[in-house]
């Protein structure tokens, strides 16, 4: 009994301080990686400590783990990834599938002592951050008249930038993955919103509308954008459902659908008078992203190095050898600015198909049953939303992505199984 409390604990500890370490820039740029690692240290330890896990499931962590080391070395070897440090690379991996495995064995488990304080430490750390960035966002809007956008440097990695990088982080800004993980909160802040009264209603409107001033502040324009269609969706649905009061929310979701196509048919005068916006506000990078994307509809030839030019890369390196890529080959089309598109490029259909069962065979079991829970329509959206990030974006580096998105569905439904403290007290004695 005290050796499984000891594990539950230290479980229970690896993902509280991982959180910490993560969702706060400036004590990630205090402790550095180290403390990352530390947490799967422990994490590792409280398996160890179990009792149960390894000795009744051995085979399966240790192809979990194998897998967890596996497709970073696909990553790597296939579509460039790491920027040829492996052993940094393989690092920042295992923090990237860390949340995967922990929600998994959380899952197994069923002990609730696992989310103890995961709930009210995740709100916490995400409201902060976002305040702190938004904050130093809109100072740097109103000196000068533009917008220095803070988070947007936080994505830049090019060499000789580490100090200032620092001085950004030390200021508690989040940057690219922080931005894009905040986008895919949206659906569950809205669900809040609908599922909360009083204080706390307000509280979550307060918080989303704070959610989508970071968003445009960074001047990351797919977040801008999938932000928007978020919304969208979300909010014509609710006004759907409350006209016809029959409708389901799914159901009013998909009726959403014709007006997006509509949006579609009238997308040029649309791009471009949002660019014409981008530019009065200042946003210069939104604004030359928009025009990219303007000439991209209107037939135009795009310049060289555009993101657009690096998605055709991939997608004539896919079609060169669309079965198995670059493994054959050994010729490597990469564009670097979708995952997927670089996934199907560099190992073809069949290595993204196991690139795929892979990833699920790491998190099996982890959110069996999710399509059960209330937030369904919303956790779908979310989803939908982080497959666009995932073919026009590059997630695999993300790790505020893979930590969101799978305590907020392990979250959502901890208490589907539940266990009194007499049932628990039962099987460990």
């Amino acid at each position: 009994m005290k050796q499984n409390k000891i594990a539950v604990n230290l479980a229970n500890g690896s993902m509280l301080l991982y959180m910490i370490w993560l969702l706060l820039p400036a004590v990630q740029a205090g402790l550095h990686a180290v403390t990352g690692a530390l947490t799967i240290g422990i994490f590792a330890l409280g398996i160890l400590l179990d009792g149960e896990t390894l000795k009744n499931r051995a085979f399966d962590y240790i192809t979990r783990a194998i897998l967890a080391v596996a497709l970073p070395l696909c990553l790597f070897y296939f579509l460039n990834r790491g920027a040829g440090n492996l052993p940094g690379y393989l690092a920042q991996q295992g923090m990237f599938w860390f949340p995967l495995l922990w929600c998994a064995y959380a899952r197994q488990k069923g002990d609730p002592f696992l989310y103890r304080y995961v709930m009210q430490l995740l709100i916490a750390l995400i409201v902060i951050t976002t305040v702190t960035t938004t904050g130093w966002l809109i100072q740097g809007m109103l000196r000068g008249g533009k917008v220095y956008a803070y988070a947007r440097s936080l994505g830049n990695a090019e060499p000789g930038r580490e100090a200032y990088l620092r001085e950004l982080m030390l200021r508690n800004i989040g940057g690219y993955d922080f931005i894009y993980a905040s986008v895919l909160l949206l659906p569950i802040t809205f669900y809040l919103i609908l599922s909360l009264r009083g204080g706390k209603k307000a509280a979550a409107i307060a918080f989303y509308l704070l959610q989508l001033a970071m968003i445009g502040l960074s001047q990351y324009t797919y977040a801008i954008v999938f932000a928007a269609g978020i919304t969208g969706v979300e909010v014509l649905s609710l006004l759907l459902r409350t006209f016809f009061h029959r409708l389901h929310e799914g159901s009013s979701m998909m009726c959403t659908v014709p007006i997006f196509v509509l949006l579609w048919v009238f997308r040029m005068p649309l791009v471009n008078w949002a660019t014409g916006l981008a530019t009065a506000l200042g946003f210069e990078n939104a604004a030359y992203s928009l025009s990219l994307l303007s000439t991209l509809f209107s037939g135009g030839a795009l310049e060289s190095g555009s993101r657009m030019q690096a998605y055709a890369v991939a997608w004539h390196g896919f079609l060169a050898s669309p079965w198995f890529g670059s493994i054959f080959t050994g010729i490597k089309k990469l564009g670097m600015h979708s995952d997927f598109l670089d996934l199907l490029s560099g190992m073809g259909l069949f290595g993204t198909v196991g690139f795929s069962l892979g990833a699920w065979q790491i998190g099996r079991g982890a959110f069996r049953g999710i399509g059960r829970e209330a937030p369904v329509s919303h956790i779908v959206l979310q989803w939908i939303a982080f497959l666009a990030c995932l073919a026009l974006g590059t997630v695999f580096y993300s790790r505020e992505i893979s930590l969101v998105m799978c305590l907020v569905m392990a979250l959502l439904q901890r208490e589907e199984k539940p266990q009194t403290r007499k049932g628990l007290g039962a099987s460990r004695a």
